[in-house]
């Protein structure tokens, strides 16, 4: 079963995840409900911290609005940022934590360089901000971190100077760099993922000409996808791993997620599990799987499956071997809030920090997954190997 989606009741749901307006609607029930819990107070003016993180629209692409994400305090600001906190915090705090936050939507496109300054920072930064318009509640989406209420800003402006690193400086400011190698250059020099996504998201990367704001839903996938790319490349140069077969397991907030790594050849399954009752889902579960191999990349374009990829990818560079890969994440109803998918990417990266189980045969491998998971699934191993349901 490659790149494909169970046809049933609701499946539309587990596919759209609110985003991509399937069932018809201008807004998406699930997430409209979720809106009217969270949020705080909006005042006239506001001097506080942006995380950094930057919110920058899709309506009316490419002539979005923009708008940094603004805390009255300076800790929230830190933790809201801080992946590995969220990580170990439950649904409700991440919400509060991230929703606490005003997105001040600019008016002026003069404050869009100040936003850019303060965006360069590896600190949050203060901002002096005056509000206009409350336009809308608290936004949660299924790639985007949950943000707070979004108002019209008369105006922004930096009241601290930013602390920019070095090497940052240098890609922003090479208009001759495309952006993919600018993306390259910061993941190796030790930038994390999520500050690249900013700076690519306010058109601060790549060549003079193509440079502009892309929506951060595309920018988040983009980046995941770009970094993908380059270290497969470098995957595929590696002699192929022949030792045990390794399981590595991780949980977050009733996402299980469980990963094998096989000898051979690189080449990645994706196996996404809704069990019944969930977020996306009524009385049925629903099944989504992708595929890539050497040749061929992932065959339904999913951001959650490139969050995915990329630790895969990771990992296997510092193993220094390319290995067949099948990748589970199995969903409960206990995950009733989405968080974004910064939790797919650091939930896979803690899964592959963890000892991993060790095993001779596929057959008990395979069972021990199968133990774990609350649903019994059937998909294809990687390769030309029979499907999982006929070893057992």
């Amino acid at each position: 079963m490659r790149g494909q989606l169970r046809d049933s009741p609701g499946s539309e749901c587990v596919i759209c995840k609110g985003y991509k307006k399937l069932c018809g609607l201008s807004k998406c029930p699930i997430l409209s409900d979720l809106m009217e819990k969270f949020g705080v107070r909006a005042e006239k003016s506001l001097l506080g911290a942006t995380p950094p993180f930057v919110l920058v629209g899709e309506y009316n692409y490419p002539n979005v609005r923009v708008g940094p994400a603004v805390s009255g305090d300076p800790e929230l600001a830190v933790r809201a940022e801080d992946h590995k906190f969220l990580l170990e915090r439950s649904l409700l705090e991440i919400a509060r934590i991230r929703t606490s936050h005003l997105i001040a939507k600019l008016s002026r496109e003069k404050d869009l360089e100040e936003v850019k300054l303060s965006s360069m920072s590896e600190r949050p930064v203060q901002l002096e901000v005056e509000i206009e318009k409350v336009r809308r509640k608290s936004f949660f989406d299924s790639i985007v971190p949950p943000v707070g209420p979004v108002a019209d800003a008369k105006s922004i402006k930096l009241s601290e100077e930013p602390k920019v690193p070095s090497k940052i400086e240098k890609v922003v400011y090479d208009t001759d760099l495309r952006a993919v190698e600018a993306i390259k250059e910061l993941y190796l020099a030790g930038v994390d993922v999520y500050h690249s996504t900013r700076l690519l998201s306010l058109g601060m990367l790549g060549t003079k000409e193509r440079r502009k704001l892309v929506p951060t839903r595309w920018s988040i996938t983009a980046v995941d996808s770009m970094l993908g790319d380059f270290l497969k490349k470098k995957v595929l140069e590696l002699p192929e791993y022949s030792g045990d077969i390794l399981l590595y397991k991780y949980e977050f907030n009733d996402n299980r997620y469980r990963v094998l790594l096989l000898p051979g050849i690189y080449q990645l399954q994706i196996v996404e599990v809704w069990l019944p009752r969930g977020l996306w889902t009524s009385e049925r579960a629903e099944i989504i799987t992708n595929y890539e191999n050497p040749v061929r990349g992932f065959e339904i374009m999913d951001g959650g499956h490139y969050a995915m990829r990329l630790p895969v990818l990771e990992h296997l560079n510092r193993m220094k071997k390319q290995a067949a890969c099948i990748a589970i994440r199995e969903v409960g109803p206990g995950y009733f809030i989405p968080v974004g998918n910064w939790q797919i990417r650091e939930s896979m990266r803690k899964a592959f920090l963890s000892e991993p189980e060790k095993f001779e045969s596929l057959k008990e491998a395979i069972s021990s997954v199968l133990s774990d998971l609350r649903l019994k699934i059937r998909i294809e191993v990687p390769g030309k190997m029979k499907s999982l349901r006929e070893f057992l």
